[in-house]
């Protein structure tokens, strides 16, 4: 065998070889190229040749699924103990944590009731979303179908309802509403929905949704056309809006289309607030809207199509707002750009309060969250509990934070897994002790069997 490999071979038969392999992969490409391009003079070999080409891309793929529902930083935080961690001596959290996170070890994704007294989980929904999207309509272009399965699916935002039902959905899918035992109730099939999913106060809900194909006549077919959807609780669209054509009839067309770069997702409206009572600077019934790609909080008031308020910035490229009373609203600022070198967060996020009475913006967590490193380039959000404190999904990271008004920390939770690695979060939401109480007593003598 040795003499065999290391025997001498004349130059001219290396060089032939050599011709021969220049030639081949020419015409290899000729051929790939030539199925690509879906000319068809090839037939079987050239579908072949194909699949052949692909094998490369085709391993990326794998791998990277295989990966996909690990957190951005997976290790950031390996060193550290999963789960909750309370501070010595902090005061007990008030309420319940719906907390919507990938299970890394089941490889799939749950949902939990927890008690933010102690953590302790009191309730769990196992969602599977191979049986509950079995018949969902797969035509969408913005879709990713690849994902809608047991093992990839996540539940963003779930939202509780007092018989212990969830409504549930993952970025662009479809809503529905699954009882205890995780069966489906309904599904809403008619729009894609994404982003949050929030109370309009009379038992529907609120979420972003997207229109399919785009309602404009001279854009690419998966150009993303967001809309307010409004569902009542049984799953009936109660309205439907389409954003984009609300900013043209605005004449905010410059916020869609300029002549300088194409956006296929110009807005991204990733939190639609409804407002619940009259105030000062608002009126029941209106949406406080947070839009991704163009930083902006705008209040809008669908009875009159009228745009009340708006602002840019100071936050970047911001998820999540919420009403804190009747004159300041907070937001979840991720504090992130792209200047050409990729996008990135500025610092760290920071949870921004901007004040109608005087117009001034404060932040009074952005210390602590600097210090912690908090910075999750995408999705995140936060709520602030009846006694100030502040619960911040770090979704890039897998971790909770909940902080004093002082910056210190009461409580952590880190989503790790057997294998070391930290996973994904699906917006998890804090639940009044009101309603936390009314779902568990509904919950207490379910049996879902096997």
């Amino acid at each position: 065998m040795q003499k065999f490999l290391f025997r001498k071979v004349e130059l001219w038969l290396v060089l032939f070889l050599a011709l021969l392999a220049i030639i081949g992969s020419i015409g290899f490409g000729a051929v790939v190229l030539d199925t690509e391009r879906d000319q068809k003079h090839f037939g079987p070999i050239g579908r072949a040749a194909l699949a052949v080409a692909n094998v490369p891309e085709t391993v990326r793929q794998m791998l990277k699924r295989k990966t996909a529902m690990a957190a951005v930083k997976w290790d950031r935080f390996k060193d550290q103990p999963g789960g909750w961690t309370f501070a010595p001596g902090a005061p007990t959290l008030p309420g319940y944590l719906l907390l919507s996170r990938y299970d890394g070890t089941a490889r799939r994704h749950i949902d939990e009731l927890v008690s933010m007294a102690d953590g302790k989980v009191l309730y769990t929904w196992r969602p599977d979303a191979d049986a509950l999207l079995a018949d969902a309509p797969r035509t969408s272009l913005v879709a990713d179908f690849t994902g809608w399965d047991n093992e990839h699916y996540r539940t963003i935002h779930p939202f509780l309802l007092a018989d212990g039902s969830l409504i549930i959905k993952d970025h662009q899918n479809y809503a529905m509403r699954i009882d205890a035992c995780s069966k489906r109730l309904w599904l809403q099939d008619k729009l894609l929905a994404h982003h949050s999913t929030e109370s309009d106060g009379e038992g529907g809900v609120w979420m972003p949704g997207l229109i399919e194909p785009p309602t404009f006549t001279d854009v690419q077919p998966d150009w993303r056309e967001d809309a307010f959807l409004h569902l009542d609780a049984d799953g009936n669209i109660l309205s439907m809006e389409s954003l984009p054509q609300l900013f043209m009839e605005k004449g905010r067309d410059w916020a869609l289309f300029n002549a300088s770069h194409r956006e296929r997702d110009p807005v991204h409206l990733n939190d639609i607030q409804p407002v619940l009572q009259d105030g000062p600077f608002w009126k029941k019934g209106d949406l406080f809207l947070s839009m991704r790609h163009t930083s902006e909080i705008m209040l809008y008031r669908p009875s009159t199509r009228e745009i009340v308020w708006s602002k840019q910035g100071p936050w970047l490229a911001q998820h999540d707002v919420d009403i804190l009373d009747d004159h300041r609203i907070a937001i979840f600022d991720n504090h992130a750009y792209d200047r050409g070198l990729g996008a990135r967060v500025d610092g760290a996020n920071r949870v921004t309060i901007y004040d109608f009475t005087t117009g001034q913006t404060t932040g009074p967590w952005d210390k602590a969250l600097a210090e912690l490193g908090v910075e999750t380039l995408s999705e995140g959000l936060f709520s602030i509990l009846p006694d100030g404190t502040l619960m911040v999904e770090e979704e890039n990271s897998g971790r909770l934070l909940f902080l004093a008004p002082d910056g210190a920390v009461r409580a952590t939770y880190i989503n790790n897994a057997e294998d070391g690695k930290t996973y994904r979060l699906g917006w998890s939401r804090w639940i009044d002790p009101a309603l936390g109480d009314q779902a568990l007593k509904s919950l207490a003598g379910v049996s879902c069997g096997g």
